[in-house]
């Protein structure tokens, strides 16, 4: 079945969901993946994200140009010859996409409520470590802390019964999420050595791997301990100086007193 703009809400919960997914593809064939599944996603996923309005203006032009992975390969490439720097510059085009499905949907709020103005938090209410040095120092003290809780979060969700009884919807789609924010943990981390964490900052590595954070909590609200540990990571990465998190522990705490 192809993916269109009315069963892509059946496939993803979320066009934040969508988007980063989306964004994940292009990250893969900037290395060089080639097959026809991974075309095919690229093309059908392309389709239904030109089909919706809202982000018609948001949408990368490299997306517009290219029906397929293969035209598109060249424009990746004059990107530069390195892949690294074409992940940072496809990255750096969605931004706004993603940024419109993140103020579109902080916390499962609907479109309507964030179109009035009536959200129970301020999105912006704590955003850390502003300053360089104390960012600095923060990335090197937590983060570590906060990949390997990460790690060991992922082994406890891919174990058998790991809530006591059969795996709850979501909880894959948490694993995904939590496997790309280990990873961008990692990146983050290493520029921090490398004296690049402003470039991380300002390549919008920080804030994706925030986005994924929040993507693994959501998926895991009817999981109490990962989802406590969840909030967790949260408030770890929004000590980091993490952009637009701390509306979303807001949404996390209010969510945990109901479910009391």
């Amino acid at each position: 079945m192809s993916l269109t703009i009315d069963n892509r809400e059946k496939q993803f919960p979320s066009d934040l969901d969508f988007l980063l997914h989306f964004q994940n593809v292009l990250l893969r064939a900037v290395e060089g993946a080639r097959d026809e599944e991974i075309d095919r996603e690229y093309s059908e996923m392309r389709a239904a994200l030109l089909a919706d309005p809202r982000y018609e203006e948001t949408i990368p032009q490299f997306v517009h140009r290219h029906r397929d992975l293969g035209s598109l390969w060249p424009t990746l490439k004059s990107f530069s010859p390195q892949w690294e720097p074409r992940r940072v510059e496809v990255r750096r085009q969605f931004e706004p996409a993603i940024a419109e499905a993140d103020r579109i949907d902080p916390f499962g709020v609907s479109p309507q409520q964030v179109w009035a103005g009536d959200l129970p938090f301020d999105s912006t209410a704590w955003t850390g470590a502003t300053k360089p040095g104390a960012r600095l120092a923060a990335v090197k003290t937590l983060l570590p802390v906060a990949r390997a809780a990460v790690e060991r979060l992922i082994e406890s969700l891919g174990a058998p019964g790991h809530n006591g009884g059969p795996a709850l919807d979501g909880t894959i789609e948490a694993i995904d999420a939590l496997r790309s924010l280990h990873t961008l943990l990692g990146e983050i981390i290493q520029a921090a050595d490398e004296g690049k964490l402003n470039q991380a900052y300002n390549d919008g590595m920080v804030l994706e791997a925030c986005r994924y954070a929040k993507r693994a909590a959501k998926k895991l609200r009817d999981d109490p301990m990962p989802y406590a540990m969840s909030a967790l990571l949260l408030s770890v990465l929004s000590a980091c100086g993490f952009p637009g998190v701390g509306g979303f522990l807001g949404g996390v705490a209010a969510n945990i007193k109901r479910k009391e």
